[in-house]
C-alpha cells in the first residue's frame, strides 16, 4: 500500500498502521535509503558495461555480458544493493508515529548506520565511475584522433563516438543528481550525531520527496533527449512507420537499466 496515497486522502491509514508490526513502517522507512542504492548501482552497472565494451572488446567478460539474459541483469541490479542494506533493515526500529499522519519514526543509531552505509556505497561507486569514465573518454578520443585505440584495435565510427558522449552525458546528469542525494545523507548522519539537532534532522527529511523526484525524472528525461534508439522507437511508436527500426543492443541494454532506475 502507497504511503502517500494513505497520508494524503487518508485511504488505508489503520491498515497501514497495523501492518506495522510485520515490518510496514521498517519498509517505509528504509526504502527512500535502499531505491537510492539501487538508482546509483545501477549508474555503476551501465558505466561498467560501455567500460568492458569499450575498453575491453575483446575480453571474456564482454562476451559473458553481450549473452546475458535481461532477468539476471535486473536480479544483480536489485540484489546487490539488498544485501549491501541488509544490515539496516535487521538493527533499525522503526514504527509509525500514529495512524492519522503516519509519521516514521527512525532512531538516530538506525539513521546513522543507514546514512553510512549510503555513504559508502556512494564513495565507492563515484570513485569506480569516474575512473571508468575517464577510461572510456581516453579510448574515445584516442580512437576519434588516430581511428584506432593505443593497442591498435579500430573502435569507433562517427556515429558510434557521438552516442558514446550523449551516453556519458546521461550518466553525467545521473551522477550529479546522485550527489545531492548523497549530501542529503551526509548532512543527515552529521545531525544525528548532535544530539541538539534533531529537529533540524526532522525538517531536513522534508526535503528528500524533492530530491527522489528529481532524480527520478531527470532520468528518463535524458534517456529521451539523449537516446537516439529510444526517440526511434517513440517516433515509430506516436507516428508509425512501415520500415523496421534499427537498434542497437548496447542501446537497449542502457535503456533497460535506466528504466528499472526510476
Amino acid at each position: 500500500m502507497n504511503l502517500l496515497v494513505a497520508r494524503y486522502f487518508g485511504i488505508g491509514n489503520e491498515i497501514l498502521f497495523n501492518l506495522q508490526v510485520i515490518g510496514a513502517a521498517s519498509w517505509h522507512g528504509n526504502s527512500p535509503a535502499l531505491l537510492f542504492m539501487v538508482r546509483m548501482f545501477g549508474i555503476l552497472l551501465i558505466t561498467f558495461q560501455r567500460y568492458v565494451t569499450v575498453c575491453w572488446p575483446t575480453n571474456w567478460i564482454d562476451s559473458v555480458i553481450s549473452h546475458l539474459h535481461p532477468m539476471i541483469l535486473v536480479i544483480i541490479h536489485y540484489t546487490v544493493p539488498c544485501i549491501l542494506y541488509s544490515p539496516a533493515f535487521i538493527v533499525g526500529t522503526t514504527e509509525f508515529k500514529d495512524s492519522v499522519a503516519l509519521f516514521i519514526i527512525n532512531g538516530p543509531n538506525h539513521v546513522q548506520l543507514l546514512s553510512i552505509i549510503v555513504i559508502i556505497m556512494f564513495l565507492i561507486s563515484f570513485v569506480m565511475i569516474v575512473f571508468m569514465y575517464l577510461s572510456i573518454l581516453k579510448v574515445i578520443f584516442i580512437t576519434k584522433k588516430n581511428g584506432s585505440s593505443s593497442s591498435g584495435r579500430f573502435v569507433f565510427q562517427q556515429s558510434n563516438y557521438h552516442r558514446e558522449m550523449r551516453l556519458a552525458a546521461h550518466v553525467f546528469l545521473l551522477s550529479l543528481m546522485s550527489a545531492t542525494i548523497f549530501l542529503y545523507y551526509w548532512n543527515e548522519y552529521s545531525m544525528t550525531r548532535n544530539p541538539g539537532n534533531v529537529e533540524n534532522w526532522t525538517s531536513l527529511r522534508a526535503y528528500y520527496p524533492i530530491l527522489s523526484s528529481n532524480f527520478s525524472y531527470i532520468n528518463p528525461i535524458t534517456l529521451i533527449l539523449l537516446n537516439k534508439d529510444i526517440q526511434k522507437m517513440m517516433r515509430h511508436m506516436i507516428f508509425g512507420s512501415k520500415k523496421p527500426i534499427p537498434v542497437t543492443p548496447q542501446s537497449l541494454k542502457v535503456a533497460s537499466t535506466s528504466i528499472q532506475m526510476t
